[in-house]
């Protein structure tokens, strides 16, 4: 005890194994980053090839760009709503956990509807949400 009476802290011990959640948040990272980048890498292409084809074709790459820039913001945009949640009401488990999930079907909406507009965007809304989402967790 110090002079105050208070005892010493103590430290961690530098044996001791990491958190059982670590794993599973570094795996759903590397899923999560994996799928982005090669959905990310293809988008535009999709884009000016199959889902903006109703456009007059000097058109569509600019369309593309459009939607792919929008994306991205939404990507960088969220962080700020996920780390919010993740504070204030979730936890930063809950927040990774119920994110991802939206990610997911995210993904699965971009599967769907590869020839519907409204439900592709849909999907890319979702994606950006959840991958924006649990940035500020991992």
């Amino acid at each position: 005890m110090d002079p105050a009476g208070t005892p010493p802290a103590t430290l961690p011990d530098p044996k001791a194994p990491i958190p059982r959640q670590i794993r599973y948040i570094i795996g759903n990272e590397g899923c999560e980053r994996f799928s982005f980048y090669g959905m990310r890498n293809i988008l535009t292409v999709f884009l000016v090839s199959s889902l903006l084809t109703y456009l007059p074709e000097a058109d569509r790459g600019s369309a593309a760009k459009d939607v792919f820039h929008t994306f991205v913001i939404g990507v960088y945009f969220f962080p700020l709503l996920g780390g919010w949640l993740a504070d204030r009401f979730f936890g930063k488990y809950h927040t990774i956990l119920w994110l991802s999930l939206v990610y997911c079907i995210g993904q699965a909406c971009l599967a769907m509807f590869v020839t519907n507009r409204a439900g592709f965007y849909v999907g890319l809304g979702l994606i950006a949400l959840g991958s924006g989402g649990i940035k500020p967790c991992v």
